[in-house]
């Protein structure tokens, strides 16, 4: 019976496709499942206000009615395209019926499968903003007698529109065909009488077909004996048989295989899982070390700029010597000084002896401390320096004293001290020179002189200038214990 209602479907569709005009637009949806499109034409009564009769129009068979149309959509490369079924559903009911003589039940309580509510169709021809044409009768009508109809006419009618979907299986199609076979069985009105004559050819050219393929089928049985029959059907079975073995066998191959690769598939995506995790924490703790190389970069940065000021500093703290600002070594005219004391006496110029006795004793004290950072050991004499109460021993063991007050009785002995003195300070320059052989004295220093001068008091001046000559050798001496010995 279904089939039959397919063929019928088919043969109506192709004489009657060209019956319907409207056509829905779904090339802007973006639901690539087939769509259908519910036309209901509704005809309304107006009722005038002398009248009190109501009438209801009858539709004649040769005007094509205003029925429920079934037109699903179709996908094609990308976009939807509408398009009508392969069936079409016929005049099912006069006019003024409700809709559930028209639509099956199922699909009114499925609110799933509605994509719009009711919506009015105001693409009729002549149509106002609500979707109602106007008309004295409908009967005998054509589409350009309607321009000077009022609303005060005796009838409208409007024509509803609503969408739903159909799914793309096998199965929601077979529903939708048994609906419409239901509707068509139960149809209580008439069909067009072209479409009954299509109907009854369609289906007596059918039974026609069915006949002759029965009494081929018949001819075919009757040539064949019944024991090659039953040999046959025998040998088919066994064939039949060992096929479904074959096909179980490779059935079951097929699902060891699926299952091992079902659990192929698991292990690649845990460990596609750990490896991104790996991944994450990776590039987390890249960027924590980008980090914290970027701080090492900084604190080099400022440990090279801090390196470059400390060398400075070293260099010249290198060159800065104690001594040098301790023990100033100048002159005042023909008069040496160290430390501003004043050491020698002229005629023009008096020095306190407390002057001269201090200036011998910072004299003896930096040679002390030029022989000590240079681990110099004099010969035959040692100094005791005590300011300006200095004394000189000699190899003996007998201290002399280097101060004097200008008196006559301790001359002879600051004479010796200074001659003693004078051999240290000649002792410390010969240590010199042997380090550093380029290294020459200015003046020559032999038997208590210096520069041919003696240092013995005696004439104020040339006792002066000898005073003056070892200050200078004393100068010497400190720069190169400072160059040396830093």
């Amino acid at each position: 019976m279904l089939l039959s209602n397919l063929g019928t479907f088919q043969r109506l569709y192709d004489q009657e496709k060209i019956r319907q005009s409207y056509v829905p637009d779904f090339s802007e949806s973006d639901d690539a499942e087939d769509m259908i499109v519910l036309t209901e034409a509704v005809e309304e009564q107006q009722i005038r206000a002398e009248q009190n009769e109501h009438s209801v129009e009858e539709y004649p068979d040769n005007e094509n009615p205003p029925n429920l149309i079934w037109r699903p959509s179709e996908e094609k490369d990308g976009l939807i395209y509408s398009s009508f079924a392969p069936f079409q559903s016929l005049y099912r009911s006069a006019k003024g019926g409700f809709i559930e003589s028209a639509i099956s039940q199922r699909l009114i309580d499925n609110s799933d499968c509605w994509v719009t509510s009711w919506e009015n169709d105001t693409t009729i021809p002549l149509s106002d903003e609500e979707g109602w044409i106007y008309a004295d009768l409908f009967d005998g009508k054509n589409i350009d007698s309607f321009g000077a109809i009022t609303k005060n006419s005796r009838y409208r009618r409007r024509r509803l529109l609503r969408k739903r979907k159909i799914g793309p299986d096998a199965a929601s199609w077979y529903h939708e065909m048994l609906d419409c076979s239901s509707l068509l069985m139960q149809q209580s009105g008439s069909s067009c009488n072209g479409c009954e004559q299509a109907a009854i050819q369609s289906l007596e050219k059918q039974l026609q077909n069915e006949t002759s393929r029965q009494s081929e089928y018949q001819k075919f049985l009757l040539s064949i004996s019944e024991s090659e029959q039953g040999s046959l059907e025998r040998e088919s079975i066994s064939a039949l048989e060992e096929e479904e073995k074959e096909l179980e066998e490779e059935v079951k191959e097929l699902e060891s295989k699926c299952h091992g690769l079902m659990q192929r598939r698991e292990e690649v995506w845990s460990t596609g899982k750990k490896f991104e995790e790996l991944i994450h924490g990776t590039f987390r703790e890249g960027a924590f070390l980008q980090h914290i190389l970027s701080l090492i970069r900084d604190e080099r940065q400022s440990v090279g700029v801090f390196s470059v000021h400390t060398s400075d500093m070293l260099r010249r703290l290198q060159r800065y010597d104690v001594c040098n600002d301790v023990f100033h070594i100048w002159h005042d005219g023909v008069l040496g000084t160290i430390n501003g004391l004043r050491l020698g006496r002229l005629p023009s110029k008096s020095v306190e002896w407390v002057e001269i006795n201090a200036a011998l004793g910072h004299s003896v004290l930096l040679l002390a401390i030029i022989a000590e950072r240079a681990t110099i050991e004099f010969t035959r004499n040692k100094l005791i320096p005590r300011g300006s109460f200095s004394r000189v021993v000699n190899m003996y063991g007998k201290e002399y004293c280097l101060y004097s007050d200008g008196g006559m009785f301790r001359r002879r002995g600051f004479n010796q001290a200074l001659i003693l003195f004078l051999e240290c300070v000649d002792d410390a320059c010969q240590r010199a020179m042997r380090e550093e052989p380029a290294l020459r004295f200015p003046y020559k220093m032999s038997r208590g002189k210096i520069g041919d001068l003696p240092i013995s008091l005696g004439n104020d001046e040339q006792w002066s200038k000898a005073l003056k000559y070892m200050l200078t050798h004393l100068k010497w001496l400190l720069a190169w214990v400072a160059k040396q010995y830093p």
